[in-house]
């Protein structure tokens, strides 16, 4: 006998006639349609004049549940989509409607569920009307429902997700969530599961092709997709990421940018445009946001760093309202930060750029811009701890969340930054270390002796490789100077997955970069021994969602053991925890507090002014 998982009280059976189904044109607006049985077309399709057809959806039973005692069933998957697939077979997982629930609630915690294309509500409210079986949904909104319970699966502290051993209560649970605390053994643990519903939610995604179809669903999909396999398979292409952008630029029309375009939107776009740049430009991959889609997605041009800088120290030498100027210095500065990354990839580190030697006067104008990015921050958030007390305990309600606000933007703002120095940091390193031949003119060689080409030649190198080196010096040590600030901002960091959501390859490679430094030194200094045992907390956190590079945390904890063991106590310098504690309250906030969203979210005070200057132009 089946159960009615409704709780509403059951009345007799009265048979009625089943409503026909809603017609694509009224589904895919998502409005009521009242479908005719003469062949007509419905009241909304006959006042459009569009022609009205309706697509049968099929929908299949739900999976039998095994006899106790016996294997669970495996996901039916030809040899073809094995190859395909970036995850290792595993079995099916059975997702109950409760644990759908459960995951889905745990998405709302992920700064991936703040994308302006991911329909929160449309989706939590099909999955509520068929009680959270997720397998009754149509098939686009399967694959991104999928999509979204696997990237939760990350975070989930439920045992069917985890696995068998001691588990955190709640996403609140203070014995297992506190500073200081090594997590690495649940995301080792969690990840079979992971993968097996990120293999699912591709097989899915093959089989309803979406890169295929444009619409907001599918972009939304395609954008976690890439995501989930980004972390599998860094090092290949992005076709998820192609196809997401590919959608994003067919859907943006007349009337799509009229009806979801305004400033603050701009800037929630101008944050997730450069969240996919930054991800690809440490593994050197091909920047796939161009200019035009900046300008078709995020509004006109902004004033130039130089401009900007001149403006926003206007601001605050004119006005008292210091807190309200980052909120709108977000949109230009990210954009901004894609055009840089873009321009990185295109003149100085990508394939084609390697072929030819080392263009210096692009290398000069990024460490200028690079320069502005950081006068930029500096020119906001110094006076910070004078505006707001570094106790925020004390600090009155609204002063609070202000301040927490203000943190949030700089933490954002300080990845941002630095990975574009650390990424240029790289690279002229590779190059110092291979100089290309500089080039002897023609003319040159027409009036002298071999030999003295040969000098020539020589001492051209020579020069090359002296400008190269003082470069290479000059942005070593912005790098040295970047990953001080980049442990300064994991130490106020918003919440947990915004850093190992948003910003663990970042984390990873920096730690890399103090191992190399402390492994080339032989020794670190008391400020470098905090820096680390920083970012050695952080990948502890970290290792909760994801696996982490075998011996990465070891190999920094024996530098910081080792620097330990050289101080002489009675000087020693106190090693920072990496959150404070009287103003990290949580490491997974309440959604729309203090997470991704309220980064972007301007103050009702905030007046138009402050959004533009000039004629129209955005700051």
């Amino acid at each position: 006998m089946s159960t009615n998982l409704n709780p509403i009280i059951q009345t007799p059976h009265i048979s009625k006639r089943k409503k026909p189904p809603a017609c694509d044109s009224c589904k895919a607006r998502r409005v009521l349609c009242h479908p005719t049985t003469d062949g007509s077309p419905c009241p909304r399709c006959f006042e459009k004049g569009t022609k009205c057809t309706t697509t049968p959806v099929v929908r299949g039973r739900p999976p039998k549940k095994s006899p106790e005692g016996s294997s669970p069933p495996q996901v039916a998957t030809s040899p073809k989509d094995t190859e395909m697939s970036v995850f290792p077979p595993s079995h099916f997982v059975e997702l109950s409607p409760e644990l759908v629930h459960h995951l889905f609630d745990c998405f709302a915690h992920i700064p991936q569920y703040n994308h302006p294309m991911f329909p929160r509500q449309v989706l939590r409210d099909a999955l509520t009307s068929i009680s959270w079986q997720i397998h009754l949904l149509p098939p686009h909104l399967k694959v991104l429902a999928y999509c979204a319970v696997a990237l939760s699966a990350s975070i989930s502290f439920d045992p069917a997700i985890i696995g068998p051993g001691p588990n955190p209560n709640s996403l609140a649970d203070r014995s297992v969530f506190k500073h200081g605390a090594d997590l690495r053994d649940y995301g080792v643990r969690r990840t079979p599961v992971y993968q097996a519903l990120c293999a699912e939610a591709l097989r899915l995604a093959c089989q309803v092709n979406i890169i295929l179809e444009p619409s907001e669903d599918n972009a939304a999909s395609c954008f976690l997709l890439q995501f989930l396999i980004g972390f599998a398979e860094p090092e290949k292409s992005r076709p998820w990421a192609s196809g997401y952008l590919s959608h994003l630029r067919t859907l943006c029309d007349d009337a799509w940018a009229e009806e979801n375009m305004n400033a603050l939107a701009a800037t929630v776009w101008a944050g997730y445009l450069s969240m996919e740049v930054l991800e690809t430009t440490l593994n050197r991959q091909p920047i796939l946001v161009s200019s035009h889609d900046q300008l078709l997605i995020m509004g006109p041009e902004p004033l130039s760093l130089q401009n900007l800088f001149a403006s926003i120290q206007s601001v605050v030498q004119k006005r008292k309202e210091q807190p309200l100027i980052p909120f709108t210095v977000l949109r230009p500065y990210f954009y901004h930060v894609t055009r840089l990354a873009r321009e990185l990839y295109e003149k100085i580190t990508g394939n084609y750029a390697r072929r030819h030697p080392l263009d210096e006067s692009c290398i000069m104008d990024f460490i200028s811009a690079l320069n502005h990015l950081n006068a930029i921050c500096s020119l906001i958030f110094n006076h910070e701890d004078e505006t707001y007390p570094s106790d925020s305990l004390f600090c009155p309600p609204a002063a609070s969340d202000s301040r927490l606000n203000l943190r949030s933007c700089a933490y954002i703002m300080t990845l941002s930054r630095t990975t574009l120095v650390l990424a240029l940091h790289r690279e002229l390193v590779r190059r110092a270390r291979a100089l290309p031949s500089a080039s002897i003119p023609s003319s040159f060689a027409t009036y002298t002796s071999p030999a003295q080409v040969v000098q020539a030649q020589a001492q051209a190198d020579q020069w090359a490789a002296e400008r190269i080196a003082l470069l290479a010096r000059q942005v070593h040590a912005m790098a040295d100077l970047a990953v001080t600030e980049v442990a300064s901002a994991l130490r106020t960091m918003p919440s947990l997955p915004h850093m190992a959501h948003s910003h663990r390859g970042v984390v990873v490679e920096w730690a890399e970069f103090c191992i190399s430094e402390a492994e080339v030194n032989g020794s670190v200094s008391p400020e470098r021994s905090a820096t680390m045992q920083t970012l050695s907390e952080a990948l502890k956190l970290i290792g909760y969602s994801w696996p982490l590079p075998s011996g990465l945390v070891e190999r920094l904890d024996v530098f910081l053991q080792k620097q330990r063991l050289r101080q002489n106590p009675s000087k020693s310098i106190p090693i920072q925890s990496l959150v404070e504690e009287s103003m990290f309250l949580d490491m997974f906030p309440a959604p729309l507090d203090n997470n991704w969203t309220s980064v972007f979210t301007l103050p009702p005070d905030l007046g138009k002014e402050f959004l533009f200057v000039g004629n129209g132009t955005y700051l």
